[in-house]
């Protein structure tokens, strides 16, 4: 049963916290807690990155002012903070493996030094404030090998596409991330081969896995993106919280009272800039609107315009500026609705288009309601017996089907086609979607990636949202101490950090080298 010191604890942490940094459960008197540790960063921080195969790449250096907060999830023994620490996770979506482990060292080391005395906040200020001249980042964070895996993983997937457009199989595989969080596989060729894991005989491969350190990222992420998308979300967020001065009615508002224009970072009340776009657009100067800051250059974007007029001047603002960009443009496609028959612009390599007459979303290969990124659909009578004609088809019959239903749709209905059975038979349901998910690696700590919903992989059950990992923790759990079950046993820190289907990776003299090998079959 919690504690009193457990209770107060909770008291004084929710004072000290918002809501977005701190929250709990309780199930059966055990607290469960999640941390959201929002790092402070110096001004001027950075963070940098690089190709480092190609030794004559210029580091480039990305300033930043917000980092992913680190996630820590906590569980309390009854006997906490008299005898027992804490039981934690610590989740991490920028820094390697390596430097995870690190951390939940320095944890340990914290209850040592306070053992007895409660030390949640001792560990969110350390995480906070400390944190990045205890890993040696105080100045900036490298990203290089992050990118460099990435890059490796992009080229890899880019051959396999190659080779799925051909009459033979894509032989290569992608391996996740050592994360707890699963993947959502494309449905492509998936490989049945095996993979083999060979160590360099020069280091002894030592199994030091710290299984609180969690590397939370996808496979197939971007880091440079997603660090750049973080830092814009969270600069968004920040900018609602603070007082501005109009530069046009010199008020002072809130940032929900305000809207910026970016890149120059000029601020304007969002009444004076209504004002602005609606006078534009009433004299049909819809292309490039600046903003009025004198001699500054920034756009205003699409979204911010409709954010701050009328739906009826807005729609006046789309027709205008179509009808200004269709005088540019030779690629026109009509809306397929007959009442309406709209001309609609057709950007190339662009498969969605939209009526600005009638706001009709279409696909511009079948002409139906736009679909995303599944095939244009066939009915399912006609479908297998277009794939078997395609397929058995004279060049000049293939020709003609393309013509009528799109080559790309014709290449894509082949090939899952093909791999349709594998697919079903290799892959679980989302419990809350039914979203079909492929996993290649990792633990077993699914998410869905279309819901975002945690469940285990290997039971199917749906995991807390708050709290996931106390599925594996409890004693009354099937998956007890069951996490990892199924990884590979000897696999060392960085790979388990950056999982990658490559030939050589070289490592600094802190990591170990490995070689992994395609087995032909």
């Amino acid at each position: 049963m919690a504690t009193e010191q457990q209770r107060d604890e909770i008291v004084a942490l929710e004072s000290i916290f918002n809501n977005e940094e701190f929250s709990y459960s309780e199930n059966n008197g055990q607290y469960y807690y999640t941390l959201k540790v929002f790092i402070s960063l110096p001004i001027g921080y950075y963070f940098t990155y690089k190709d480092t195969r190609n030794p004559d790449e210029l580091v480039e250096k990305v300033p930043i002012c917000h980092l992913p907060p680190l996630s820590l999830f906590i569980t309390l023994p009854n006997d906490y903070p008299s005898i027992s620490p804490p039981e934690f996770t610590l989740c991490c979506s920028w820094l390697r493996y390596s430097l995870v482990k690190k951390l939940c060292k320095k944890l340990d080391d914290l209850w040592i030094d306070n053992q007895g005395q409660e030390i949640l906040y001792i560990w969110a200020e350390f995480l906070k404030n400390e944190i990045l001249e205890f890993l040696g980042i105080e100045n900036d964070l490298n990203i290089e090998y992050a990118y460099t895996c990435y890059k490796m993983r992009l080229e890899k997937n880019q051959d396999c596409n190659v080779q799925s457009n051909s009459s033979k199989p894509c032989l290569s595989v992608q391996i996740a991330d050592n994360s707890c969080v699963g993947a959502m596989k494309s449905k492509k060729y998936l490989s049945k081969q095996k993979l083999s894991y060979k160590k360099n005989p020069k280091n002894k491969m030592k199994d030091t896995r710290d299984p609180r350190a969690i590397i939370d990222r996808h496979m197939n992420q971007n880091p440079v993106q997603m660090l750049n998308d973080y830092n814009e979300k969270r600069m968004e967020i920040e900018f609602k919280k603070n007082f501005y001065t109009c530069k046009i009615c010199f008020a002072d508002k809130s940032g929900e009272s305000c809207t910026q224009f970016k890149p120059c970072l000029h601020v304007f009340c969002k009444e004076c800039i209504s004002g602005y776009f609606e006078v534009k657009i009433k004299d049909g100067a819809v292309q490039n609107i600046n903003c009025p800051e004198e001699k500054c250059t920034s756009e205003a974007l699409n979204g911010q315009i409709k954010d701050l007029v009328s739906p009826e001047l807005f729609s006046k603002y789309d027709s205008t500026l179509l009808n200004a960009t269709l005088a540019t443009m030779l690629d026109i496609v009509h809306c397929p609705r007959r009442q309406c028959q709209y001309p609609v612009s057709k950007e190339p390599n662009e498969k969605m288009a939209r009526c600005p007459a009638c706001s009709y979303v279409f696909c511009l290969l079948c002409k139906m309601v736009y679909h995303g990124i599944e095939p244009c659909k066939l009915s399912s009578a006609n479908k297998q017996e277009l794939v078997n004609t395609y397929s058995e088809a004279s060049p000049e019959v293939k020709l003609q089907l393309e013509k009528r239903y799109g080559k790309q749709q014709l290449i894509v209905l082949v090939e899952n086609t093909m791999s349709e059975n594998w697919i079903h038979n290799n892959s679980h349901n989302c419990p809350h979607c039914n979203a079909a998910i492929e996993k290649s690696d990792g633990c077993n700590k699914m998410t869905c990636g279309r819901c975002n919903t945690f469940f285990c992989w290997t039971c199917g059950v749906r995991l807390d949202h708050n709290n996931p990992y106390v599925h594996y923790r409890s004693p009354d759990s099937k998956c007890f101490n069951k996490l990892y079950l199924g990884l590979i046993d000897e696999e060392d820190d960085d790979y388990e950090d950056e999982d990658e289907a490559f030939d050589y990776v070289y490592y600094d003299e802190d990591d170990e080298d490995f070689l992994i090998d395609f087995g032909q079959q």
